[in-house]
């Protein structure tokens, strides 16, 4: 089944997915081997709304402990 909505994971922000919200968005893949239950992971992507993205600086990092894989090195 198709998503629908993309779902920020700092804000649970949800956006209709399209061509243009979707480019809008910053993708982050997940470390190798990490399987996290998650609205906003697609696959081994997580997502992260225009705004957050321009709110916190070091967004990954943030992303990563809301998921609770805060360890993970980016690389």
């Amino acid at each position: 089944m198709a998503r629908l909505y993309l779902h920020c994971v700092l804000c649970s922000r949800k956006q209709a997915d399209g061509l243009l919200s979707g480019a809008a968005w910053e993708a982050l893949a997940l470390p190798a081997g990490v399987a996290v239950e998650h609205p906003a992971v697609n696959g081994s992507t997580v997502r992260a709304c225009p705004g957050c993205v321009a709110h916190h600086r070091n967004w990954h990092a943030a992303a990563f402990a809301t998921l609770g894989v805060a360890g993970a090195a980016l690389l």
